[in-house]
């Protein structure tokens, strides 16, 4: 305080002058004396004293720095202290404060929560048209954003937007980066992508997605995928032309503008009514972008592009533009891949594929059902892969080939452990019946799978068809045993449980069920499945029941039949 008292006595430009002076020299001898004598005009006592002053100045300055150091550590070492640091985050450089007449300063915050007149100042100097300062503050804007320092809803609220997309429109890649990153992270926000869109940013979007900068590429193309995760911001996008601009930007060489862009397409081709619009590219570009990038080296930009075609295969179209393409080998390499996302993402656009009639040869030709084989031995918990394989099989056992190619391969063994298997879905034990029922239309497959059964797998179709409370289970299980030519040695242990769902069938109101019982009790019969069984009696009354039951409903059928005629007639 003394010190300070002391520098108020000398006049103003002396002291200006002598302290310039000492920052600009290094020692204090004789020669810095002469020249502040000279280049001041003070006599040889008071460059002397000025001289002295400056020697006290450092000193003071050097202990204060010592002992404002030595405190600094002490606390720090204290555990109070390392406990109140750690639960504040590090203080950081926020933003530099641009004034157009002065240097630009850096302004630091290590509050969590912006204060809102901040914001207000973040806003005014983003429209500032001082590139340097747009740089600068535009980052700081980002970087409150990326660590969370500030809600995304209250940018919007603080008019931060508006300015944000005007500088989309700069001159400047690094404003562009930023400003573009920033919007992306609003668009996170569901409740953000209306105003996003409504303050015109689509167009400065779908332009910086098509420069040359790979870092503005990525964030623009980031900004348009979390524009198509809402259906209005994305039928807005449409309407704008982002679907040319998203599929030229499926061939780029960077792998994340790549994911982006398809991730977005997936978005639109999530909504059946853009598929014309997608669809509708000349000479098929869309659907050769995506088969092209399904042979990805990057294992997650492949899988995207696969999970998208599935979207866009739900129309009749994409399959018939897709006949032709070589997509079977990129979906064969993609079933093997190590991550079960993927192999979950090509079963299941194979399974769609499959349903085409014009695919199936080909796929059978190329090696699928191999590895279909493989599938179901590898990942029977999975319900997806393995219903997806059931329903896939089920599609190409109509072609000849199919079937040798079932026999040779792990095909039935799979199918027979996913039967066995207790699903917690019944979609998927559904898929595995229907796949089953579909082989036992070929003699070959079906003499071979019986061969495979064991008793167990035999009460697990009794037991699916007498227990099941869901009655297309029932009745798929119910198919499979009426179809399979099982001897008594399978039969045998369980002969009471056989009746008793033959009988319920008999009972059900359905006219399906008593037809499927009638077909199945010829079936045993001729395959000498019910010899030995003590419990036909009752099976054998029911039997009449049924019978009666259809002879009196084909006679009022024929009187109904009569009556009609002789109105006719009349």
């Amino acid at each position: 305080m003394e010190l300070f008292e002391v520098c108020t006595q000398v006049p103003r430009g002396c002291l200006f002058q002598s302290l310039f002076f000492w920052k600009s020299s290094e020692g204090g001898g004789a020669q810095d004396l002469r020249v502040v004598r000279e280049d001041m005009g003070l006599c040889e006592q008071c460059a002397r004293l000025l001289n002295d002053f400056r020697c006290l100045v450092k000193a003071k300055a050097a202990i204060f720095v010592q002992k404002l150091r030595d405190a600094v550590i002490k606390i720090s070492d204290c555990c109070c202290s390392k406990k109140a640091l750690a639960s504040q985050e590090k203080p950081y450089e926020l933003l530099r404060h641009g004034v157009e007449s002065e240097r630009t300063s850096y302004l630091t915050t290590a509050q969590s929560r912006v204060p809102t007149a901040f914001l207000e100042t973040c806003c005014t100097l983003l429209q500032s048209e001082d590139m340097e300062v747009q740089r600068t503050v535009s980052l700081s804007m980002l970087r409150l954003l990326t660590d969370s320092k500030i809600k995304e809803e209250h940018v919007i609220e603080m008019g931060i937007l508006e300015p944000l997309v005007d500088l989309l429109q700069s001159g400047d890649r690094t404003v562009q980066c930023n400003s573009s990153a920033c919007i992306a992270l609003l668009a996170s926000s569901d409740s953000n992508r209306e105003a996003i869109v409504s303050s015109d940013a689509v167009l400065p979007l779908l332009v910086l997605a098509r420069t040359f900068d790979p870092k503005v590429q990525q964030n623009a193309v980031r900004a348009l995928h979390n524009l198509t995760k809402s259906e209005r911001t994305m039928c807005v996008l449409c309407e704008e032309g982002v679907i040319p601009v998203l599929a030229l930007l499926l061939q780029s060489a960077d792998s994340d503008i790549q994911f982006y862009s398809c991730s977005a397409v997936s978005n639109i081709a999530a909504a059946s009514k853009h598929h014309a619009k997608l669809l509708q590219l000349g000479d098929r570009f869309l659907l050769k972008s995506l088969v092209s990038l399904m042979g990805s080296s990057v294992l997650k930009n492949s899988t995207q592009a696969c999970q998208c075609l599935r979207s866009l295969t739900g129309s009749g179209e994409a399959q018939q533009q897709l006949v032709g393409l070589d997509w079977v080998y990129p979906l064969l390499t993609l079933l093997r891949a190590p991550e079960l996302s993927s192999s979950e993402a090509a079963i299941m656009l194979l399974s769609e594929l499959s349903a085409h009639p014009l695919n199936r040869e080909s796929l059978v030709n190329l090696g699928v059902i191999p590895v279909l084989g493989e599938l179901l031995l590898m990942y029977l918990p999975n319900s997806t892969i393995v219903s997806h394989c059931a329903i896939t099989l089920t599609h190409l056992c109509d072609i000849v080939a199919s079937q040798e190619t079932v026999l040779e391969t792990e095909c039935l063994t799979g199918l027979l452990l996913a039967l066995g298997f207790d699903w917690n879905e019944d979609d998927t034990l559904l898929s595995v019946l229907a796949c089953i029922h579909s082989l036992t239309s070929f003699d070959s497959l079906r003499s071979h799978l019986v061969e495979k059964m064991t008793t167990s797998h035999v009460g697990r179709l009794v037991s699916i068809s007498s227990e099941s409370k869901n009655s297309d289970l029932s009745f798929a299980a119910g198919s499979v045993i009426s179809k399979l030519d099982m001897n008594d040695k399978l039969l045998k242990p369980h002969h009471r449980a056989i009746v008793g769902y033959l009988m319920r069938f008999l009972r059900n109101q359905e006219v399906r069920f008593q037809q499927l019982a009638i077909a199945t009790v010829c079936n045993l019969k001729k395959g000498g499945g019910l010899d030995g069984m003590t419990c036909l009696s009752e099976l054998e009354r029911e039997l009449n029941r049924v019978r009666q039951q259809t002879e009196h409903t084909r006679q009022l059928l024929q009187m109904l039949q009569q009556d009609t005629c002789i109105k006719d007639k009349s």
